[in-house]
């Protein structure tokens, strides 16, 4: 089976989370927007195609599902790939700790945009030195602590060794 990716061509962001585990995985896929260019989107964006309609890229396409959001989108690609751990008690941490990547890109995302994602970062400087600040010094040390607890607990994995 072939997998079609979709996600911007000009950006790296949340798309890489799901090229990595495709490549790790040795999986067969086209980054179709690379081929095709960033247009090749905007039939599913416009809900013009069949399946469900993501609200942004990445989005990945599986013979007739269509799957968005990196989450969900590796949260399906996982057991496919044998990327976790047989059971649903470790696809569901694997979600979870995706779910919680989430919240750390998003908490950095914020911290350079702290006012408005779509004000330049020049013109919210001062907020995002202080969001930068409280970052730093709260919330990373939170993050990645527990992901180091995490890892420990599984001796060296996340998921523990598979």
């Amino acid at each position: 089976m072939t997998y079609q990716l979709y996600y911007w061509t000009g950006i790296q962001g949340r798309g890489e989370f799901v090229r990595l585990a495709l490549e790790d995985a040795g999986a067969d896929y086209v980054d179709v927007a690379r081929v095709d260019g960033d247009d090749a989107m905007q039939p599913f964006l416009d809900g013009d195609r069949t399946g469900a309609r993501p609200f942004a890229p990445p989005f990945l396409v599986s013979d007739d599902l269509v799957v968005a959001q990196v989450a969900n989108i590796l949260h399906f690609l996982g057991p496919r790939l044998d990327l976790v751990p047989e059971g649903e008690a470790a696809r569901l941490q694997a979600l979870q700790l995706q779910l919680t990547i989430a919240d750390l890109v998003t908490e950095i995302h914020d911290s350079h945009h702290p006012i408005a994602s779509a004000a330049y970062y020049e013109d919210q400087k001062d907020a995002a030195k202080r969001r930068a600040a409280d970052l730093r010094t709260n919330r990373l040390p939170k993050f990645l602590g527990y992901f180091e607890q995490v890892v420990d607990r599984g001796n060296g994995h996340a998921l523990g060794a598979h």
